[in-house]
């Protein structure tokens, strides 16, 4: 019995397991990318439920397999994954494999602009943003982020300040908005703002010794995904009293989940040497005339330079050389002289070289649905056209990010990067920097003799002592200086994000910014800079120093940390309103240190110093040692934003943000005051009324208004004193502080009001696709100089009354020429216009230069002249048209002095032009035929002025230097068709003018030095070429690309007569941009 109720149990289960093996499948397959067929790794094969959740799945293996048990009767599995479309798999009766190819979700990409706080759907952005992806045409040769810019984005102009390793390019996104705040834009990376921008003038270019860092020069391009532009309030508001000049938010590359990825990619650059044939300058023939013509003239300043002097002084023939002219030298000077001339030193040859530079970059990328990562590790060198100079990057990234559980994700990113650049010392008069040396070293001048001992140039000298010595030499001082300047940064993000459900979600990061720059100056006992030292730190004649060189160190220690919380909400209702919230608090923190510290009497091979010696503490002259400074500040901040969606056409925005700071004054009405933006945009191309207009796919009107802010951080709201020792009772010194500001507790940030009107239009599915924008800026509240009454005890001081607008127009216009199965041409032409102007701005009241007040805030200001007088002097011309002489338009006495009071001399001038362009933008067409691209991009800058240097000064000219010809075109009695002036005297008898000249360095400032600049340049020429993948896969290679890249190859310019290159006219210490020609090589495994 018992038997048999065992074999019926046995016989029912076996029945039961029928029974349900009869109603379930199993369904096998693979998961491919379409686009390179390679296998998609942790994709999610599921079955879903009514409710649209997955009812069970599985993943796919390393190989994408997967292998999957379903309910009979199931229709359809549902293969998702991230960064992909989602695919559906239609299940067929018999067949239990499936082979499934998924596409990449551009799309969806493209239609999401990243801010930095949030990413906006593009079909409802109401503000003026423009987005480029880093593409290999983009990137090109370029080696840092700011130079990849350049030419890309309507509205942005770029002028290379230099063309020296490692130069920041000078940004302005809509103009300057601002007179001695931050001029730059905000740089933005992954969400963080960064600190540390500030870019040179082209003043501070004269010194080689001014290496400048930014704080996006350490990022390596390669490692960036894209970069978008935020101009007006709509887009920048949101950050604060630090967007008035725009806001470039960059976004790096993430992993994306699949199969690892590796990429590799180099590129190797070579520089020609630069030519300096452009500088026009003398050759030894001419030079050797034109000291022999001035000798003989009555032209006496400095006449003892130069070479042709010093060998008729040393056979005692000036007198007789003055009277008698050539026939009056011996036939050995003579000899000596015209050994001068065979000599034409190419000084091109020598100073300067052709180099080869390297990159290389490495990257891993990867991960699953749950975890992704990304890891990059780039080196670059880059070498000067100069010997000893030369700049080194070191890049490393690690990011990654993890999905706890549908809710919760966390990810954390690391970038860190080491700079180092070297160089040599160079000073004020710039004789060691090779740019400026090579204009006025004499062609008959050798550095070196027969058996390679240094000759020391006997026209640069400096005193010690009584004694003039002679001991300048550009390749001993390249020997024994050296300036390096190492650059440490190192930046973490960490972020999550909780997502309460398809509505609602929490956002939270973290940044932390550490950066650590030291700066390193070396003189050793031989060079020109530590005589020169030992000279200016004398007692009685005699050097305070102690033998040996010079070793200053300068360290420079910056943190910030910024902490920033969001949420967010967005929802949908009856499918034609739309919602989206966002409100969140950000807490930042800087911090700066700075030391300084110095040794004299110092051997490199030991690393010793030696104590100063003072003969007479109390008279010796002080040696700076050791300084301190230390910067501390902190900024709270609430925001919000929101917008609203009508029937898919009408969108209406607005953002608002209250900060605080410690910079800022203690007034309680100034404290967190709101900076605020409203906007809209309506789609007008998805009307009822246009459905039939298939011409048109996209018509869009925006509009907004908002007021941006700016910080200037020169400006403290304290009363200011610097630290001095005075002597009140004779023989003792006492400690004292010395005020150098007045409080000002009513001191706040800078505000810019801001409106845009834009129109996006596309025609004949994206054939022609063209934006622009007008937009007005107008700046209150900026920081201005202001006079005071005497009785306050200052005479000036800084406060919130300037004001400036900025006007201009932007277009982009991109166009799909051809576009055939086998060839594309694609055309990308985008400029904008600004004007610029300072509406209220004043000057100190015994200034003698004018406010900007009504120009530009680039305004270049000069005295108009109307030619040359008979006897070569400049005529000047007046507000009513007359020609005068300078006695006349100064009202000079005979001591050269002017009788006109401070405000009548500031009308004197006139307004020439501006230093800020007018127009810029570029011109880009990007040509493909089969496997092989072609681009060519082009930038321009037109309607700007230049303040160039002067030929010469008339009362200085000093004939011991090199010169341009321009010299040879000044007016002499038989030379009287020019409007170059004559060498002056004070012998002439016109005293007053000549030492007006002469102590007021008048001749700088005549409009004929002054230029109208526009220039055309090809800035990149690239051809490239994909590898078939025939013979690549063999060997493992997913893709891979060759390239051929020229880069600065030619420019059209309007003038730049005398100089190098026309961004870089008008400073002779700045290094001209370089030709480049580039081999470049990408291989994804």
């Amino acid at each position: 019995m018992n038997m048999r109720r065992i074999e019926c149990i046995l016989l029912c289960l076996f029945i039961g397991i029928l029974s349900m093996a009869a109603q379930t499948r199993t369904v096998t397959g693979s998961v491919f990318d379409k686009a390179d067929n390679q296998p998609v790794i942790g994709a999610t094969i599921a079955v879903m439920s009514a409710q649209g959740t997955v009812a069970h799945g599985t993943t796919t293996d390393l190989d994408g397999k997967f292998k999957l048990e379903v309910p009979s009767g199931t229709q359809n599995l549902t293969c998702r994954f991230m960064g992909y479309t989602t695919t559906t798999i239609h299940l067929q009766t018999g067949k239990d494999n499936y082979t499934v190819y998924m596409e990449n979700d551009s799309k969806q990409l493209n239609e999401l602009v990243v801010t930095g706080y949030q990413a906006i759907d593009r079909r409802k952005l109401t503000s003026a943003v423009t987005t480029i992806k880093m593409s290999d045409e983009i990137i090109g040769g370029v080696n840092n982020i700011d130079q990849a810019l350049a030419g890309q984005i309507a509205g942005l102009s770029s002028v290379t300040s230099s063309g020296s390793p490692g130069a920041p390019v000078k940004l302005r996104i809509r103009g300057t908005a601002s007179l001695s705040g931050t001029q730059d834009p905000l740089w933005v990376l992954d969400g963080i703002p960064l600190e540390g921008t500030d870019i040179p003038s082209m003043e501070d270019l004269q010194d080689i010794d001014n290496i400048y860092q930014t704080s996006i020069a350490g990022i390596n391009p390669q490692d960036i995904e894209s970069i978008t532009v935020l101009k007006d309030a709509a887009a920048t508001a949101i950050y604060g009293a630090r967007a008035a000049n725009g806001v470039i938010v960059i976004t790096t590359k993430k992993g994306k989940a699949g199969k690892p990825q590796i990429n590799f990619s180099m590129k190797l650059t070579y520089n020609p040497k630069t030519d300096i044939d452009r500088l026009n300058l003398l050759n030894s023939d001419e030079k050797v005339d034109l000291e022999l013509g001035l000798l003989q003239s009555d032209y006496t300043y400095r006449e003892n330079k130069g070479d042709v002097a010093r060998i008729i002084a040393g056979y005692g023939l000036t007198d007789a050389y003055k009277a008698g002219g050539w026939n009056a030298l011996s036939p050995e000077a003579q000899a000596d002289i015209n050994a001068l001339r065979a000599v034409n030193t190419d000084w091109n040859d020598i100073l300067f070289r052709g180099v080869f530079n390297q990159e290389y970059n490495v990257s891993l990328s990867g991960g699953s649905e749950k975890a992704t990562y990304y890891s990059a590790l780039g080196y670059y060198v880059e070498q000067g056209n100069v010997e000893s100079v030369k700049n080194d990057r070191f890049n490393l990234t690690l990011k990654t990010d993890y999905r706890i559980n549908s809710k919760l994700k966390v990810g954390a990113s690391v970038f860190a990067n080491r700079r180092k650049q070297r160089s040599y010392l160079t000073y004020n008069e710039g004789f060691t920097n090779p740019v400026y040396y090579s204009r006025i070293a004499n062609p008959y001048m050798r550095p070196f003799d027969d058996e390679g001992n240094y000759i020391y140039d006997t026209n640069v000298q400096h005193r010690q002592g009584d004694d003039i010595v002679p001991d300048f030499n550009i390749f001993e001082e390249r020997a024994n200086t050296s300036n390096e300047n190492t650059f440490t940064s190192l930046m973490s993000i960490f972020d999550a994000e909780f997502k309460w459900n398809e509505h609602f979600k929490v956002t939270s990061q973290f940044g932390l910014q550490w950066d650590e720059n030291m700066i390193e100056k070396y003189a050793g006992q031989d060079s020109y800079a530590m005589r020169r030292e030992k000279e200016q730190h004398q007692y009685n004649g005699t050097t305070v120093l102690p033998e040996g060189g010079s070793n200053k160190i300068t360290e420079n220690h910056s943190s910030q940390w910024t902490w920033k919380a969001m949420a967010e909400y967005q929802n949908r209702f009856k499918d034609i309103h739309e919602l989206e919230l966002m409100a969140g608090t950000e807490i930042r923190h800087n911090e700066d240190k700075s030391l300084y510290s110095a040794v004299y009497g110092y051997d490199a091979r030991t690393l010793t110093s030696k104590p100063i010696i003072f003969p007479n503490e109390e008279k010796a002259e002080s040696v700076p040692l050791h300084t301190e400074t230390y910067l501390e500040n902190a900024f709270v901040s609430w925001f919000a934003t929101g917008s609203y969606t009508l029937l898919h056409r009408y969108t209406l925005g607005g953002s608002i943000r209250f900060d605080g700071s410690d910079i800022f004054g203690v007034a309680k009405k100034y404290r967190y005051l709101p900076l605020y933006s409203v906007s809209g945009l309506w789609r007008i191309s998805d009307e009822p009324f246009m459905k039939n207009v298939t011409v048109i796919n996209n018509l869009g009107l925006r509009a907004s208004y908002g007021l941006q802010g700016n910080i200037d951080k020169n400006t403290s709201p304290y009363l200011i004193g610097i630290y001095d020792q005075t002597t009140i009772l004779p023989g003792n010194s006492e400690d004292a502080i010395r005020p150098s500001s007045a409080p000002n507790p009513d001191l706040r940030w800078e505000k810019t009001q801001s409106a845009n009107i834009g129109m996006d239009l596309s025609l004949w599915d994206n054939i022609i696709s063209l934006s622009v924008d007008y937009y007005y800026r107008k700046g209150t509240d900026l920081i201005g100089l202001r006079m005071l009454p005497l009785e306050t005890g200052y005479t000036s001081t800084t406060v919130n009354w300037a004001q400036m607008e900025n006007e201009g127009v932007e277009v982009a216009l991109t166009t799909r020429n051809i576009h055939t199965k086998d060839f594309t041409w694609f055309t990308n032409l985008n400029f904008g216009y600004n004007d610029n102007t300072v509406l209220r701005e004043t000057v100190a009241e015994n200034a003698i230069r004018p406010s900007r007040e009504g120009y530009s805030v680039g305004a270049i200001f000069a005295y108009k002249t109307a030619g040359l007088d008979d006897e070569g002097y400049p005529l000047f011309l007046t507000q009513d048209g007359r020609k005068v002489t300078a006695t006349e338009f100064f009202k000079l006495n005979n001591a050269g002095a002017s009788t006109l009071s401070a405000e009548e001399q500031r009308n004197l001038y006139s307004y020439i032009g501006s230093t800020e362009p007018k127009v810029s933008g570029g011109f880009m067409n990007t040509f493909k035929y089969k496997r092989v691209t072609l681009g060519i991009n082009c930038i321009f800058n037109f309607g700007m002025y230049v303040q160039t240097t002067p030929t010469y000064d008339p009362t200085n000219y000093d004939r011991g230097l090199n010169s341009n010809r321009d010299i040879l075109n000044r007016w002499t009695p038989d030379h009287t068709n020019t409007t170059l002036p004559k060498l002056m005297t004070e012998n002439d008898g016109r005293t007053g003018e000549y030492l007006r000249y002469k102590e007021q360095n008048l001749f700088r400032e005549l409009d004929i030095w002054v230029k109208k600049q526009n220039y055309f340049r090809f800035e990149s020429i690239r051809l490239g070429y994909e590898l078939p993948e025939k013979w690549l896969k063999p060997v493992g290679i997913k893709s891979a690309s060759v390239s051929l890249e020229g880069r600065n190859l030619w420019v059209i310019a309007s003038n730049y007569h005398n100089y190098l290159d026309p961004e870089t006219m008008g400073n002779p210490y700045a290094a001209p941009i370089p030709k480049s020609f580039i081999f470049g090589l990408n291989v994804n495994f």
